[in-house]
């Protein structure tokens, strides 16, 4: 005699702890990657912001771009200093918007502390490798801080979701291959680039799940 469906379509006792262990392991996700969407946006606008920025005051101010070379330097340190805080902020208050308790509260706070990190590596190792004394600290500083500012998605993406490592390698192009192929406008396709990445990066989260 066959068993009736519900009973031979029920969960043998392995597939049922690896559907809690799935559930668990996409809230604990959700609360890590909450306010990705969010985030992304704002580190488009940061870079977007540095980029144009730099090249405005190349193009319009030059003989203050002439007489001040380090210029950069201080300008893309706020801007990444905004970035991390407020990178920090949006996703504690996103995890515990997403999940109440202790483990919402201990992801925000491992979110929050992870940018901080990236936010001091990015000021300490220009600072270690001596750039801000070096010869063209406006430009080697940016560089650094950019690419330090890429990893920390490309490593917080491949440990919790591959789009946001994704988005990261795509800010890291955006930033890095006009100034090897756009002369004098790779600030400003730059700004652009990196405003088509993170709509592109945008989208795609959005339309996968979680934000």
């Amino acid at each position: 005699m066959q068993r009736p469906d519900a009973e031979s379509a029920a969960l043998t006792p392995d597939e049922s702890w690896d559907a809690i262990h799935l559930t668990m392991d996409r809230a604990r996700r959700s609360m890590y990657v909450a306010g990705t969407a969010t985030i992304l946006l704002l580190w488009g606008a940061v870079i977007a912001v540095g980029a144009f920025s730099q090249y405005a005051i190349a193009s319009v101010a030059s003989d203050f771009a002439t007489e001040a070379p380090w210029y950069p330097g201080p300008l893309w340190g706020v801007l990444a200093a905004a970035g991390m805080l407020g990178s920090s902020l949006i996703g504690h208050r996103a995890g515990r918007e997403n999940a109440a308790g202790d483990a919402a509260r201990d992801a925000g706070i491992r979110v929050f502390l992870f940018w901080l990190a990236v936010l001091v590596a990015a000021f300490l190792v220009p600072m270690a490798a001596g750039l801000w004394t070096g010869d063209d600290p406006g430009s080697a500083i940016p560089r650094v801080a950019v690419g330090i500012v890429a990893l920390g998605q490309i490593l917080f993406g491949i440990m919790h979701r591959p789009a946001i490592a994704a988005v990261g390698a795509g800010f890291a192009a955006a930033y890095y291959l006009p100034s090897y192929l756009a002369g004098d406008l790779a600030m400003l396709v730059t700004a652009v680039a990196t405003l088509v990445v993170v709509a592109l990066g945008a989208a795609w989260i959005r339309r996968t799940g979680v934000l």
